[in-house]
C-alpha cells in the first residue's frame, strides 16, 4: 500500500470527526484533500493527523504524554515499508527517533513573556510491536506514547501551548486534543489544539480546578474567585465587546486576539515570535482603520462615525486593560489587541444598534455586553443565524441629569421708607422759614435756615440716588450656604458633560473670568484617572462635607461687602471610571476657600484658594 492509499483510508476514517468538528468547511475541505490525494501530492500536505497529549502540572515542571498512531511516523517522516508492505522494527525505531526530535521542536510550552521551555527529558514509554513489524494495513491497530518533561524555575501563573504537526496552509490540518491536569485540582481541562493556533491557561496554585464532585455552590464560588482576579476577562482567546452608554457619549471597547486579525488585514511582521515596537506600530493604524470604519452604531436611528481614542498592545500578563499600556515587545502568538471607539453626543440617547460585521474564520463568535444606568445587559453575537446584532433601548427609569441654570441674584432691598419722608418734610419747613427770615428781613436766621435748606437738597439727591438704585441688604448666611451649594452643583454639572467645550460652556454659568480656566483644571486634574492615561472618572456623588462663611479673601471686582461674601468648603466626590467590564471607584476628599460675587444678575465663582485633594479610598470591582 502506497503513501496515497494510506492517505485516503485515513481521510475516511477521521470523515465522522470532521463532520461533527468542522461540519461547515467538510465538504470542500475533504473534497479538495482526495483531489490531492489521487493526485499524489501529500507530500506538500500532511494529512490529517489526531493525536492525544496529557499534560501534568506541578509547580517544578510539567509532565507531557503525547499519544500517536503508529501511522503517524509512517506519513510525516515518509518511512520505507519492505517488499511485503510491512514497516520493520528497525524502521519504526528510525522513525521515533525522528518523531521525538520532531515533538521537540513542533509541540510548544512558552511561559507569560512568551520565552519557550526546552523539554529537558524526551523518549518514549515502553511498546510491544510484533517481531516481524507491522503491515501497512495495521498502522492505525498502534500506538506510540511519547513522554515530554518541561523544568520551570518557578511555579509559572500561565502557560501557552501550541503544536505545529502541520503547516499553516495545510490542507487538511492536525489535531491535538489537549488534556491538561493540574496538581491538587480536580477535574483537568480539555482543548483542541488546531495547528499555530495558541492556547494560554491561568495557573492558580492558590484555587485549583474543583474535582467532579464538587457542588454547585463551590463550583460557583470558584468561578467568582476567578473571575475577580481577571476582571472578567476569563478567556483569551475570546473576543470581547463593551458598549458603555452615557448622557453625552457611548464608548465603545474591543479586547480581541492579535492574531485573529490577519487573515483579514494581512499583518505586516517578521517571522521573529515577538512582536516588536514597529510592527505594532504598523499593525495600530491598520487594526484602527478595520474597525473605525466596520461593526456599524446606529443611535437614534443615525450611523455614528466612531473617534479612536485608543489602540495599545498587551501580554497575557495584563488583566486590567484600563490601565494605560507601556510600549513594550510582547509575544505574537498570545498578543491581545485593546481598541477604544467614542462616540461624542449632544444629548441622551433613546436607542443603539450595533452591527458586529467583523468576523472572520478565527472570530465566530463575539462575548458582547451593553453597559450603562441599571444592570448590564449581556448576549454572545454569532456570525451564524443572523446573531450579529445588538439593540438596546433607553429604560423608562433612567436618570437624566438636571440642566445647568444660572443663580440670580434676587435679594432682599432695603425697607427705609421714613427716610425720603423726613427729608422732605425737613426741606419744606427749611424753605418756608428761609422765606419767611428774609421777608421779616431778618438776616442771621435766614442764613441759618438757607443753611438747612441746602443740607436738605443734598441729603435728597442723595436719597434720590438710592431709590433710583436700591440698595441690597447683605446676603444671610443662609442665603450665601444655598447659593454656594447651587453654583458648587453646577461645577460638578459641567463635569459630567465629555468634551472640553461642553464642559466649558457649563462651567461659564457659574464662574467669572479667569478663574474659570483654574477651576477646570484644578477639578479634572482630580477626576483624571492617571493610570489610565488620564480618562474623566464619571461622577456619582458630590457631597459638601464643612461649609461656613467667611471674610472674602479678594475684591478683585471691587464690589460692597452685600455684593461678595467668602465660602470655606470641603467636599467628598465618588468617582469611577469604567473599562472592560469592571468598576474603579474612587473616593477624594477637596477642600478651598472661595469668593462668590454678584457680576449684575447673576451670582458667580469669583476666587478660589487652598485648594487640596486627599484620596481616600480605591476599589476595583465587576460590573454587576
Amino acid at each position: 500500500m502506497n503513501t496515497t492509499a494510506c492517505f485516503v483510508r485515513k481521510c475516511i476514517f477521521h470523515s465522522c470527526h470532521w463532520v461533527s468538528v468542522r461540519s461547515i468547511r467538510f465538504p470542500v475541505v475533504l473534497a479538495m484533500g482526495w483531489i490531492l490525494a489521487l493526485a499524489g501530492q501529500t507530500q506538500a500536505s500532511h494529512p490529517i493527523s489526531i493525536t492525544r497529549a496529557s499534560v501534568y502540572l506541578t509547580r517544578e515542571s510539567a509532565d507531557v504524554r503525547i499519544e500517536v498512531f503508529l501511522e503517524d511516523l509512517y506519513l510525516f517522516h515518509q518511512l520505507q515499508p519492505n517488499r511485503e508492505d510491512f514497516l520493520n522494527l528497525s524502521v519504526i525505531r528510525q522513525g521515533i527517533k525522528l518523531h521525538e526530535q520532531f515533538l521537540s521542536q513542533r509541540f510548544e510550552i512558552t511561559d507569560v513573556q512568551g520565552n519557550r521551555f526546552s523539554p529537558q527529558d524526551v523518549g518514549v514509554a515502553a511498546y510491544e510491536l510484533p517481531a516481524e513489524g507491522v503491515p501497512l494495513s495495521d498502522l492505525m491497530g498502534h500506538q506510540l506514547v511519547f513522554e515530554l518533561q518541561y523544568v520551570f524555575d518557578q511555579p509559572p501563573d500561565l502557560l501557552t501551548f501550541t503544536q505545529m504537526f502541520t503547516d499553516e496552509d495545510a490542507v487538511l490540518p492536525s489535531e491535538t486534543k489537549l488534556e491538561i491536569k493540574q496538581q491538587g485540582g480536580g477535574a483537568a481541562i480539555e482543548h483542541t489544539l488546531l495547528p499555530h493556533e495558541a492556547y494560554s491557561m491561568r495557573i492558580n496554585w492558590d484555587n485549583p480546578p474543583l474535582s467532579a464532585e464538587a457542588s454547585d455552590e463551590e463550583r460557583r464560588q470558584w468561578q467568582d474567585r476567578e473571575k475577580q482576579a481577571l476582571l472578567g476577562i476569563t478567556n483569551y482567546s475570546r473576543v470581547y465587546s463593551f458598549l458603555y452608554i452615557d448622557d453625552f457619549e457611548v464608548r465603545h471597547e474591543i479586547l480581541i486576539p492579535y492574531l485573529s486579525l490577519d487573515e483579514d488585514l494581512l499583518l505586516t511582521r517578521d517571522d521573529d515570535p515577538l512582536l516588536d515596537l514597529t510592527e505594532q506600530d504598523l499593525a495600530r493604524q491598520q487594526i484602527e482603520g478595520y474597525f473605525a470604519s466596520g461593526n456599524p452604531l446606529r443611535i437614534d436611528g443615525k450611523e455614528y462615525k466612531p473617534i479612536v481614542q485608543r489602540c495599545d498592545f498587551y501580554g497575557l500578563d495584563m488583566t486590567d486593560f484600563a490601565i494605560a499600556a507601556k510600549r513594550r515587545v510582547v509575544p505574537v502568538a498570545n498578543a491581545r489587541v485593546a481598541l477604544i471607539l467614542t462616540y461624542r453626543l449632544n444629548e441622551a440617547p433613546q436607542s443603539l444598534e450595533l452591527t458586529w460585521n467583523r468576523f472572520n474564520n478565527s472570530v465566530w463568535s463575539v462575548s458582547a455586553a451593553i453597559l450603562g444606568q441599571g444592570k448590564p445587559v449581556r448576549e454572545n453575537l454569532s456570525r451564524l443565524g443572523e446573531r450579529n446584532v445588538l439593540k438596546w433601548n433607553r429604560p423608562k427609569d433612567w436618570r437624566s441629569p438636571a440642566p445647568i441654570a444660572a443663580v440670580k441674584t434676587t435679594r432682599q432691598k432695603s425697607d427705609s421708607k421714613w427716610l425720603p419722608i423726613v427729608v422732605l418734610i425737613f426741606g419744606v419747613v427749611s424753605t418756608i422759614a428761609l422765606v419767611a427770615t428774609a421777608a421779616m428781613r431778618r438776616f442771621r436766621l435766614a442764613a441759618f435756615t438757607g443753611f438747612c435748606t441746602l443740607v436738605a437738597g443734598v441729603a435728597w439727591l442723595q436719597v434720590n440716588e438710592r431709590l433710583t438704585m436700591p440698595r441690597y441688604l447683605p446676603v444671610s448666611d443662609k442665603v450665601a450656604v444655598d447659593v454656594f451649594d447651587q453654583l458648587h452643583d453646577n461645577v460638578y454639572a459641567a463635569f459630567r458633560r465629555r468634551t472640553e467645550e461642553s464642559i466649558y460652556d457649563g462651567l461659564a454659568t457659574s464662574v467669572q473670568g479667569d478663574l474659570l480656566r483654574r477651576i477646570y483644571l484644578e477639578i479634572r486634574q482630580g477626576l483624571a484617572d492617571e493610570d489610565d492615561g488620564g480618562a474623566i472618572a464619571r461622577i456619582d456623588l458630590v457631597q459638601r462635607i464643612d461649609l461656613s462663611r467667611t471674610t472674602p479673601v479678594s475684591n478683585d471686582l471691587q464690589q460692597s461687602d452685600s455684593d461678595l461674601f467668602g465660602v470655606n468648603c470641603s467636599w467628598k466626590v465618588v468617582g469611577r471610571v469604567e473599562h472592560w467590564g469592571h468598576v474603579h471607584v474612587r473616593d477624594v476628599v477637596y477642600r478651598a476657600r472661595f469668593d462668590v460675587a454678584d457680576t449684575g444678575e447673576h451670582w458667580k465663582l469669583v476666587g478660589m484658594e487652598a485648594f487640596t485633594q486627599t484620596s481616600l479610598d480605591t476599589t476595583t470591582q465587576l460590573a454587576q
